[in-house]
This record gives C-alpha cells, structure tokens and sequence, in this order.
C-alpha cells in the first residue's frame, strides 16, 4: 500500500493536470476590450485556439458566437504573432507532461519496483510541466502587456485596452500546484520504503 504522501501527491497531480487542460481550451487567456489586433477580434475574450464575441462563452455557454483559430483556412493562426504560438505549442507540451506523471503516479500505486523509483520519474515529469507553463505564462503575461497594455483589473479612471481573463489565471494556479507536486514526489521518493 502506498504512503499518505504518496496519494496526496498524486492527487495533487490529477488536480495539475486538470487546470492545464482547462486553461488550454478555453477561451478566456485575455479580454480584448478596445484593441483587437491580437486575436483579429474587439471586444472578445481571446484564448490559445479560439475568441468568442457578443457575450462571450463564460456569459452565454453557447459556442455559436466563438470562432476557431483554424477556421477560414487558418486565417487568424497565421497572423498571430510568433510568441503566441510559442505559448500555443508549450502549453500543448504541458498537457503532455502532465498526463505523463499522471500515469506514472497512477503506476507507482499499484506497482511495487525495488530497483526503480516511479516518484522520481512522476517528479520531473511533473517538473518539467511547471517549468512549461511558469514559461508560458511569463511570456505571455510579458508580451500582453507590453504590446497590448494588458492589465490585471479595469479601471474607470483609465482606458484599458486588454485585461488577463480567469484562464490565465488558472494556468498561473496550474504552474504554482504543479512546482507543489514535484516536491511531493521528490519527498516520497526519497522514502526509503514508500509503501508504508
């Protein structure tokens, strides 16, 4: 049976590897309140793939006003600038590691191995996750506020042209909790017998 730690720390995966997923797909990185050069798009919510007008999904639910990326022969994937595509393709990279610890926690639970340690494996797995999305967000935080005036709160007082949506935030939350459960499996790795 494998310790407390050891389950909280693939708990604590299962958690990372959800927020990755949610902040990639959805549709709330930035709101475009006044510019629209970014997602080619005003007043819209912008996210990696996709911007939704009038209302947005978060107030609607409907994916009828929200356009893809793709769609028109990748029109607007093909004007976004080169470090949004680089948040794009880490982001997707992120998932991918997240779901690789994932499975390898999931492993380390059922599989004793005495000449192997699962935990280090999930570890830098889920390591490497933090330091994609840590490097995603810096870079797009960075980016959107210097070419868009991206700010975390509107004001009255001042025109904003661009506020960071709740999936940035959520990407920020995933980053924090995946450098969390590396510890955790570092430290269950370093057990001499995890399994009590």
């Amino acid at each position: 049976m494998a310790s407390c730690l050891a389950v909280i720390a693939i708990i604590c995966v299962l958690i990372t590897a959800v927020a990755t997923i949610v902040a990639f797909s959805t549709p709330n990185w930035i709101k475009m309140v006044t510019d629209g050069s970014l997602c080619n798009c005003k007043s819209c919510d912008c996210g990696l793939w996709l911007f939704c007008t009038s209302g947005s999904l978060s107030n609607s639910g409907d994916l009828g006003n929200c356009e893809w990326f793709f769609a028109k022969d990748y029109f607007i994937e093909r004007s976004l600038p080169d470090w949004f595509k680089a948040v794009q393709g880490l982001m997707s990279c992120a998932i991918a590691s997240s779901l690789l610890a994932l499975l390898v926690g999931l492993f380390s639970l059922c599989c004793k191995c005495k000449s192997c340690n699962p935990y280090h494996a999930a570890g830098a797995f889920i390591n490497l996750t933090f330091l994609l999305i840590a490097v995603s967000v810096c870079v797009f935080g960075a980016k959107a506020f210097m070419n868009h005036g991206a700010v975390v709160l509107s004001s009255d007082s001042l025109p904003v042209k661009c506020i960071y949506g709740w999936s940035f935030w959520v990407a920020v939350g995933a980053a924090t909790m995946a450098l969390i459960t590396s510890t955790l499996f570092f430290c269950v790795g370093r057990q001499k017998d995890p399994y009590k």
